[in-house]
């Protein structure tokens, strides 16, 4: 059965940044969170998926920011699945504030990995029961990023336990952050981000060695993001992220 979920948040010390308003990734964390007991209330997280050897796997996000809660806040996530193509489904989020304003969306792209082989697995049609038919549904991620020519200032980041979710991979929201991180402190204090871009191509797992790199374009306004693998360069990780000054 479809519906949508909708779940309240209060925004807590940890989350905020100078400004007492909360950090782009963690606003990321809580939309997950929120579709995280979406999936489990329908019977579809990775525990109910165990016995097919399944789980979900994050493809393509893009998030776009309108305006950014400060601490105490009471925000409300609205989360639901989309629509489902083949071997991908896709999942939206709508973040409101105390006065119902829209502040935040996101639209995602997902597929089913095969825990065993890591594989793509098919998504039992009868999944497609539980997709949500909205008047006003998000434009789907069907985006192709391209990674950085210039790329600079690369870090290595070698993967801890910490790092992993409940798949054995580096979470999403984590890896997310690695990107953030890696830019010059002094973007935080001039600039808001007004969307993300970002693009799985590959797992990391644990003890891997992480490159994480990034090119400035238009006056630092668009940063492209890539993430390899240090000992193959592998590209694991494309984004792009918009910024706007305060």
């Amino acid at each position: 059965m479809s519906y949508i979920h909708k779940e309240s948040f209060s925004i807590r010390t940890s989350e905020i940044n100078h400004l007492r308003k909360v950090h782009p990734h963690a606003l990321i964390q809580i939309m997950q969170e929120a579709s995280m007991q979406h999936t489990i209330g329908m019977k579809v997280s990775v525990w109910d998926l165990e016995s097919m050897q399944g789980a979900w796997v994050l493809i393509k996000m893009e998030v776009n920011f309108f305006n950014y809660p400060a601490l105490n806040d009471t925000i409300k996530v609205h989360t639901y699945p989309s629509g489902k193509e083949g071997y991908f489904t896709f999942r939206d989020y709508l973040v409101y504030d105390e006065e119902d304003i829209l502040i935040a969306t996101a639209s995602s792209q997902w597929t089913m990995m095969h825990t065993g082989s890591r594989k793509m697995m098919k998504i039992p049609d009868s999944f497609g029961e539980l997709i949500y038919q909205s008047d006003k549904p998000l434009t789907k991620p069907e985006f192709r990023l391209k990674p950085g020519e210039n790329l600079i200032n690369s870090r290595e980041i070698k993967t801890t336990y910490f790092h992993l979710d409940w798949n054995g991979h580096v979470n999403n929201v984590v890896m997310i952050r690695m990107i953030l991180e890696n830019l010059d402190d002094t973007i935080y204090y001039q600039k808001n981000l007004k969307s993300l871009k970002i693009q799985f191509k590959s797992e990391a797992v644990i003890a891997q060695v992480l490159c994480v790199q990034f090119e400035s374009l238009d006056s630092d306004n668009i940063i492209r993001h890539t993430v390899t693998d240090k000992l193959t360069g592998k590209e694991l990780v494309l984004a792009e992220t918009l910024w706007e000054n305060y």
